[in-house]
């Protein structure tokens, strides 16, 4: 769930950009194209302020896990992690 404030499309972004810990090749960009459904492009792909506003993107994916998710409120927060220091994504609240 979000929390009181939720961050923005652009701030989830910038914390997976630049959060050394977090492999941006590992995720995906959910965005509002214009047309029935949504359509994705991966996360290195996506240029900032470019074709892509950020009020269009709906969702971050990690796998199968959508991270942060507009329609659904979901965000989640970096919490613990694995063996090799890679950052568990929880929810926060």
């Amino acid at each position: 769930m979000f929390p009181d404030r939720c961050q923005t499309s652009r701030e989830m972004y910038h914390r997976i950009r630049w959060d050394p810990r977090l492999d941006a090749g590992e995720f995906v960009i959910g965005y509002d194209a214009h047309g029935e459904r949504l359509e994705e492009v991966p996360f290195e792909a996506f240029i900032p302020d470019g074709e892509i506003p950020w009020h269009r993107v709906w969702y971050f994916r990690r796998g199968h896990e959508r991270v942060w998710d507009r329609r659904e409120r979901i965000e989640r927060k970096r919490s613990g992690g694995d063996s090799q220091g890679t950052p568990a994504l929880e929810p926060t609240g």
